[in-house]
């Protein structure tokens, strides 16, 4: 066998890359696959083939690989090409790296980022390249906003494209700014506090300055006002916003207990909040900010609750660039208050001035509300609503509140209930003014606090009852009088109040956490100074007026909170939503019993629309087809049967029967084989016996209608009614209908084309297989009500192996 000289076959190689270094090797037969037009053994795998080696020992070192040769043995070698580590493509990254400072001796690179190599040499191979000593003092950063070093838990973060910079490492800035701001002049220590809040958001920075003590070196200087400004200096102003920002950001990181603060810098920190003048943005923010962290996140809450002044704070939210803080510090004062305090702060939000400055300052109609803005109102106005929550946790007890309330109820209802004329036809019920409370619904009126100790929402349902009776003393009086002047119909005040109650703790999402809402807010919260009662009000003054739309009685009454729940939705939730408590009131006059039927049959058939597009509705519709065009043809061919009158002629023969005034009738025979037709009265149809001619069906070539027919244009009538039966194509002997309306005409066409074993293609028959199977889906999936329909159909699960079914007992 001659042996050819050749390289060796490196596997995975594109284009089929040989080692060229064929002195050294000789392929022998069968050693690995031979390619017939060069020659060259292939090999796939890991290679392994017997080869001549000249040279015993031999590394080839092509690009980054190194292949090894090893030992032979007779002359011979097992050679197996191993491939020694290397660095994966997709762990390779093409970087640029820049300096941190400005320097014409240190250009930026463009680097390969080995992700499988350590920091620490990435960062030797940098130093090297621009000469720098002390590699150990370097590290990489992110050149983003966010200027995080690059460390091992990040560093996956690098990509292709990246730009990178090789600036001093954590320790060794940590170290220049402690010492700048120690020992440094009024300049310096400011450079440094800026270079500090640049970096504070990055958690290895911080650590490494929390560990120099650098948390206390900021509250120091936070107590002792920093340092007197100078001409060569900024603002002091600037110097405290920094700082602070600089300790916000550090504490962010929840390195450090917020408990390290002492009353010294609690009183510093609120001091900034209550000057009404002369502070800046930014330190108003970060002081409204840290106080929050401290109440949430701290045992210092009675602290900082006593030094801030609800005065000076609320005089903030004029401030655009404070309201987001202001805000979520109240709505923090809110999540640790008690019942007490919170009721009281909730007076004080709503009252008119507050109120206004919300509405015109912090959510004005003619300009954009930021989202995190809107988010902080939606907030605080649960926590104001959730106030509310407090009396319907309570429970109803004797006292003298309670007692005050339930006189002045029973006094006012007394006043109005004298006012309504007693007429022959009212009930002795309705005429009856001695008991006043059991007119409103009590079933108990000698002790209505068991009434209300049976209801969940007694104490809350109790307060509104009293707001309406003696606060909006004239709705009431036109609640109570429309009411019962009705005859046996009167709304129950009591069991209307307790479902209104009930209502809007929903609409409003009344006890629930506002961490866990998502939405926007009602600007109608923030126009009344008792929304919750105001709202009650309204909603009730609603049902009184839906009742009489609806001639609802007792047994009525789920029917009309149904329909007021939709009322209460579509007048408060669709765009533009009202901004006042008058807007919503006007607003929802519009949504009527009659309008809130029409958007309920929409809806309906919207939903019902877009279920019939989706897949199992489609199969099912598809599935039910021919049983459903079985059904119309049923109900075409027993029409036919009845019979009806036409106006007739036939064509061919010459002949007409009976006078050109008399109908011409035709029905159907019972085996559906035969057309049975003659002169017949107007008024009776004649039985199939009586009429004098038959027409067979198989005798019928084909169906024509409208202006195909031959009679089409002799008749005024149009030929949108008139088809003719067509007996021979030959002699276009023909038998010619007009019917009497489309109706007939359409029934009867869809007949014959039935019979003649044709596609039914009338409108009539198009909107019959609609409607029949609209009403057939109906009727099978009853029993799916409320269940959602999948846009797609389930998969069936595979069948058994075998259906020896066991029961277990």
């Amino acid at each position: 066998m001659g042996r050819r000289k050749t390289g060796i076959w490196v596997p995975g190689e594109e284009e089929h890359q040989w080692l060229e270094d064929q002195a050294n090797y000789a392929v022998l037969k069968g050693a690995g696959k031979k390619c017939k037009s060069t020659g060259k053994m292939k090999t796939t795998g890991v290679s392994k083939a017997a080869v001549y080696l000249q040279n015993t020992s031999l590394d080839l070192r092509i690009v980054a690989d190194t292949y090894t040769i090893r030992a032979p043995l007779d002359g011979k070698l097992n050679m197996e090409i191993t491939q020694a580590s290397r660095p994966s493509a997709s762990n390779i990254a093409k970087i640029g790296v820049q300096f941190y400072k400005d320097d014409p001796k240190k250009n930026p690179q463009m680097v390969s980022f080995d992700q499988s190599k350590p920091l620490s040499v990435v960062v030797s191979d940098l130093c090297q390249n621009w000469s720098i000593e002390s590699p150990g003092d370097f590290a990489l950063q992110f050149t983003d906003r966010t200027h995080s070093y690059v460390t091992e838990k990040n560093r996956g973060e690098v990509k292709n494209g990246s730009v990178l910079c090789l600036c001093p490492s954590p320790e060794k800035n940590v170290e220049s700014i402690v010492d700048s701001i120690n020992m440094g002049d009024g300049p310096t220590k400011q450079e440094a506090l800026r270079q500090l809040h640049i970096h504070a958001s990055d958690i290895t920075f911080a650590q490494e300055f929390i560990n120099k003590q650098g948390i206390d070196l900021l509250i120091n200087i936070i107590e002792g006002a920093g340092w007197e400004k100078s001409p060569a200096t900024a603002s002091l102003g600037e110097v405290t916003a920094v700082t602070l920002g600089c300790f916000l950001e550090l504490m962010d990181h929840g390195i450090v207990s917020w408990d390290i603060v002492d009353q010294a810098f609690i009183n510093k920190v609120a001091s900034y909040v209550n000057r009404s003048v002369n502070c800046d943005s930014a330190t108003i923010q970060s002081s409204l900010a840290i106080l929050e962290y401290l109440l949430l996140n701290s045992s210092k809450q009675a602290l900082v609750e006593k030094e801030i002044s609800c005065l000076h704070l609320f005089q903030h939210l004029k401030r655009t660039s404070a309201q987001q803080y202001v805000l979520s510090y109240i709505n923090a004062v809110f999540s640790k208050s008690s019942d007490s305090a919170r009721e009281k702060l909730t007076l004080g939000i709503l009252s008119p001035e507050i109120r206004n400055t919300i509405l015109n300052d912090v959510i004005p109609l003619d300009h954009t509300v930021s989202s995190e803005i809107a988010r902080q109102v939606m907030i605080l106005q649960i926590n104001l609503l959730n106030v509310s929550q407090i009396r319907t946790r309570s429970a109803v007890q004797d006292t003298e509140q309670t007692e005050k309330q339930i006189a002045d109820l029973r006094k006012s209802t007394s006043t109005v209930l004298a006012e309504i004329p007693v007429t022959p036809n009212m009930s002795r019920k309705n005429s009856d003014h001695s008991d006043e409370l059991s007119r409103l619904g009590f079933k108990n009126p000698k002790s209505v606090l068991e009434d209300l100790a049976s209801i969940p929402e007694g104490v809350l349902v109790l307060d509104c009852m009293h707001f309406f009776a003696t606060k909006k003393v004239d709705r009431f009086r036109q609640w109570i009088l429309e009411s019962f002047s009705r005859d046996f119909s009167e709304c129950q005040f009591l069991a209307a109040s307790v479902e209104v109650v009930r209502l809007l703790v929903g609409v409003f999402n009344i006890g629930s956490s506002p961490a866990e809402q998502s939405g926007q807010y009602d600007r109608v919260v923030f126009s009344s100074d008792s929304p919750f009662e105001d709202a009650y009000v309204l909603v009730m003054h609603t049902i009184s007026k839906t009742w009489k739309e609806m001639k609802a009685t007792n047994q009525d009454f789920p029917k009309v909170i149904d329909v007021l729940k939709e009322q209460v939705s579509f007048s408060l939730r669709d765009s533009p939503a009202p901004t006042t408590m008058e807007a919503w009131r006007d607003r929802i006059k519009d949504y009527n019993y009659a309008k809130v039927n029409r958007i309920r049959e929409e809806r309906r058939i919207a939903k019902e629309g877009l279920e019939s597009k989706a897949e199992p509705m489609v199969e099912l519709r598809e599935m039910l087809r021919p049983e459903i065009l079985a059904l119309i043809a049923e109900n075409r061919l027993c029409y036919m049967q009845k019979g009806n009158h036409f106006v007739h002629r036939e064509r061919g023969n010459g002949f007409r029967f009976g006078d050109k005034r008399q109908s011409w009738g035709c029905r159907l025979s019972t085996n559906k084989k035969l057309l049975h037709y003659g002169d017949c009265d107007d008024a009776v149809i004649s039985s199939p016996e009586d009429m004098p001619h038959v027409l067979a069906i198989s005798d019928i070539k084909s169906l024509l209608t409208g202006k195909d027919c031959p009679h089409a244009r002799t008749k005024k009538s149009g030929p949108y009614c008139v088809f003719s039966l067509v007996l021979d194509f030959e002699s276009k002997k023909t038998v010619d209908f007009i019917a009497p309306n489309a109706d007939v005409f359409h029934m009867w066409t869809d007949g014959l084309h039935f019979l003649l074993g044709k596609e039914m293609s009338s409108p009539l028959a198009a909107q019959d297989m609609e409607d029949l199977l609209m009403w057939e889906i109906k009727l099978r999936l009853l029993g799916l009500e409320g269940v959602p329909i999948p846009d797609k159909t389930p998969k069936m699960p595979p069948l058994p192996d075998n259906f020896d079914f066991k029961v277990l007992l």
